[in-house]
């Protein structure tokens, strides 16, 4: 028998306090941010030592967000491990293929969000406060 494929590490760049919410309670799609007026609608990340993004690195967004919103207790990563078959929805869908291609692994409704979420409780995950 063929061993399961090693998951894929991904980091998502935000606040402290934003990191142990999702850390905890797994990504939210309906998170508004404060003064945004609109949804998530998914949960962005890189994949951990991958090319940055097209907003930069996790490093960067979380300073940006800590600048943003200083009483979240400063920028923070929080490192997730995702099993391959969550991965393998992903990429399956086109246009999250494309996102990948470019740096940035979104996960959204019909690109593996519900089976993220799903599994959330069961992955290996740490905030690593910057």
């Amino acid at each position: 028998m063929m061993p399961d494929p090693p998951p894929t590490v991904l980091h998502h760049g935000t606040t402290l306090r934003r990191a142990r919410s999702i850390e905890e309670n797994g990504p939210d799609p309906d998170y508004q941010e404060p003064g945004s007026g609109y949804s998530a609608e998914g949960f962005s990340t890189v994949i951990r030592d991958g090319p940055p993004c097209s907003t930069g690195t996790p490093e960067m967004a979380a300073r940006n967000k800590a600048a943003l919103f200083p009483d979240e207790g400063g920028p923070a990563i929080l490192e997730i491990a995702v099993p391959a078959w969550i991965m393998a929805i992903l990429y399956a869908d086109p246009i999250a293929a494309g996102l990948a291609r470019s740096g940035e692994i979104r996960f959204e409704l019909e690109s593996g969000l519900a089976e993220l979420r799903a599994e959330w409780p069961n992955l290996t995950k740490q905030v690593i406060p910057l």
